[in-house]
């Protein structure tokens, strides 16, 4: 793949995460949602891998390790919500 789209491509993945987590925290603080929702940590869960993904890309290592985790404290609460 042409480096040029690879730029294109992880830089949208840094917006669609940047607006996922905005949004989750808008909805979270005017009480659209819960915190323990599935549509929130949907959106957390997106908004972290897209975050790491351009953090890691543009080689920005501790905002690519903190939504790395915060992309797994999603997941973890993820598989609380659907599994148990």
């Amino acid at each position: 793949m042409e480096q040029r789209t690879i730029a294109r491509i992880v830089d949208i993945a840094g917006w669609i995460g940047a607006l996922c987590i905005l949004g989750g925290y808008a909805l979270l603080s005017t009480t659209v949602i819960s915190g323990d929702s599935l549509a929130y940590n949907l959106l957390m869960l997106v908004g972290g891998i897209g975050i790491a993904i351009v953090s890691y890309a543009k080689s920005a290592l501790q905002p690519a390790i903190l939504n790395t985790f915060f992309a797994l404290f999603a997941v973890y609460a993820l598989v609380r919500i659907l599994f148990l």
